[in-house]
């Protein structure tokens, strides 16, 4: 967990400063006041800065955060509803401008996703994961990269050449390789750099 001490002329100052240096909303940390501030005897001597140490506790929160941010940013009309499923964060993208949340092949979800899954790295060293998805688009482009999975296989069988697919995010060359794990004549391998890393699908040799 992320914790830092902070200090301030006022506890709620040091707190402030705190979240600040964090970017961290107040819900998401736990607060301990460490000193309490002092007011200098006659205005001249004695006093004492307050000294708190905050610590984030609810690494989730703050992705939660970070996403309303983004989509505010953004200037999209779009509902955010979160939900904890043990060690992962579900967020469910819903109205009007979802579309443009997906982008082209989900490329902007996909973007997003990285960066909120960046977010929950800075604040914990669990393995903790966020998952994006907006109005069952993943649901729906995995059923589509599966078809086309097996009718590329199909392709490579009746040619013997190898096909290269189109590069992929991470997650979408998962699903081509777990499509195609069971068939026993072709095989997939993930080619290339980011971002242009793609699936080739070939006869076993």
């Amino acid at each position: 967990m992320k914790r830092i001490t902070m200090e301030g002329q006022t506890v709620e100052e040091a707190v402030e400063k705190a979240l600040a240096r964090l970017h961290v909303p107040k819900e998401a940390v736990d607060i301990v006041v460490v000193q309490q501030e002092k007011r200098p005897f006659l205005g001249l001597f004695g006093g004492k800065e307050a000294i708190v140490e905050v610590t984030v506790s609810q690494p989730f929160h703050c992705v939660e955060s970070f996403l309303k941010h983004v989509i505010e940013q953004m200037n999209v009309r779009v509902h955010l509803a979160c939900q904890v499923e043990g060690e992962r964060l579900v967020v469910l993208l819903s109205g009007p401008d979802v579309a443009r949340i997906i982008g082209k092949h989900g490329q902007t979800l996909n973007a997003l996703q990285l960066l909120a899954q960046g977010v929950l790295n800075r604040f914990t060293d669990r393995p903790l994961h966020v998952v994006i998805d907006a109005e069952g688009y993943r649901k729906r482009r995995e059923e589509t990269l599966v078809r086309l999975a097996r009718n590329i296989a199909k392709k490579v069988m009746q040619t013997g050449q190898d096909i290269s697919l189109e590069p992929m995010s991470a997650w979408e060359r998962k699903v081509i390789h777990a499509a195609l794990s069971d068939n026993e004549k072709v095989q997939t391998c993930s080619i290339g750099a980011e971002p242009h890393r793609h699936v080739v699908i070939s006869l076993k040799r």
